[in-house]
């Protein structure tokens, strides 16, 4: 019976992807045709159904032996198994929307968008766009879905891109103290990052390293630092403004009040890191190149240290195909010990054709690429 349901949603889903593209207007070919018996043969966890079900027995039996009677325990079994059979049938939707997008090279990923009322784990990623290898997070129950893009920039055209702080200020007090918690909710009313709010509260607090290098929390959570200030304002005899005021002083000290509240946060606190190439302030001359452009408030756009990650993939493929013109293999981009001792080696043909075609497929990507990758292609003569 279970597997019926999902064949049902595979039926009901596999037109998904290709209906919201027309409808979008979007063109976007299939490199294949999409399978529906590979998503019914096995549970979307990649066992077999009946052995994804076979925990309610367990369930039921656990509740026995902790003295439940055997109508508690078949309920309890009952709510596990509702929950397992309502996400295993989203799952197989979302897998086949998941294949359908990775299938169309001209997409570069999707947006999560919320089926209804979202939680505060939802919340938090409704709206942000992911790539198309990203796996899609989701909870037991969780409705949430994807809605292919070309790219980033063409979903924040087509206005997919949402500010989770928008949503929250659209609910009501309650819903906001219902859906976070009363006091991560005043934490976030008061100016917190929604997103430390919600990952500390769900999976605890950082390391001390973690803080020292990211301004994790690592110390005090938000119900300790509301309790902490509204106790300590009791016994001095201060008023509800200086223990609210006290209790902000401390969310900033521990990372938690990061900067402005926007969409996408200031992940990395107080501390902005130094780019992918700088390993946390070790590697010196990135580190530096990042802390300069940071000061000057502009970036070299020649300067692999600065570079975004699709900005570094085009850089890197134009020298390596530059470096395999002269006739030899290409050494790594930057320094390599590795290769400063290592003697020349001659390039094949076929070896200098690889190279070409990385170089091409960087350049068929342009027109979904953002603004300073495309200007990047400009300044290297591409």
């Amino acid at each position: 019976m279970v597997q019926e349901g999902m064949a049902a949603a595979v039926a009901t889903t596999i037109d998904y992807t290709p209906s919201l593209l027309t409808s979008m207007g979007v063109v976007a070919p299939p490199a294949g045709q999409i399978n529906p018996a590979a998503f019914i043969d096995f549970a979307p966890n990649g066992m077999t159904v009946e052995q994804s079900l076979r925990g309610a027995t367990r369930v039921a039996k656990t509740a026995v032996g902790r003295g439940a009677s055997t109508r508690v325990a078949l309920g309890q079994a009952q709510i596990w198994l509702t929950g397992v059979v309502l996400t295993m049938l989203a799952d197989t939707g979302r897998g086949v929307m998941g294949a359908d997008i990775a299938q169309r090279p001209n997409l570069a990923g999707y947006v999560r968008v919320v089926n209804g009322t979202a939680c505060a784990d939802c919340m938090i990623l409704a709206g942000k766009f992911f790539r198309w290898n990203s796996g899609f997070q989701r909870h037991p129950r969780c409705q949430c879905r994807h809605v292919p893009a070309l790219s980033k920039k063409h979903a924040e055209k087509l206005g997919m891109i949402s500010d989770p702080y928008e949503g929250f200020r659209q609910l009501s007090e309650a819903e906001q103290d219902r859906l976070f918690g009363r006091m991560q909710a005043q934490a976030i009313r008061d100016g917190a990052d929604i997103y430390r709010v919600v990952n500390i509260n769900k999976r605890g607090l950082g390391t001390a390293s973690g803080h020292a290098r990211y301004g994790t929390p690592n110390r005090l959570t938000i119900d300790q630092i509301y309790e902490r200030t509204t106790a300590a304002a009791a016994r001095a005899g201060r008023t509800a403004e200086q223990a609210r005021a006290a209790a902000i002083r401390i969310m900033q000290e521990q990372g938690y009040i990061t900067g402005a509240q926007v969409g996408g946060g200031n992940i990395l606190g107080r501390h902005t890191g130094f780019g992918a190439l700088g390993k946390g302030g070790k590697a010196r001359a990135a580190s530096d190149a990042v802390e300069a452009a940071r000061l000057a408030g502009t970036r070299d756009p020649l300067n692999r240290y600065t570079m975004t990650a699709a900005e570094r993939r085009l850089y890197d493929a134009k020298a390596r195909l530059d470096m395999a013109k002269t006739g030899y293999q290409p050494r790594s981009i930057g320094q390599s010990t590795a290769d400063k001792y290592a003697p020349l080696r001659p390039i094949s043909a076929k070896g200098l054709a690889t190279y070409e075609r990385a170089l091409a497929a960087e350049l068929a990507k342009l027109p979904n690429q953002a603004d300073s990758v495309r200007e990047l292609a400009r300044l290297l003569g591409l």
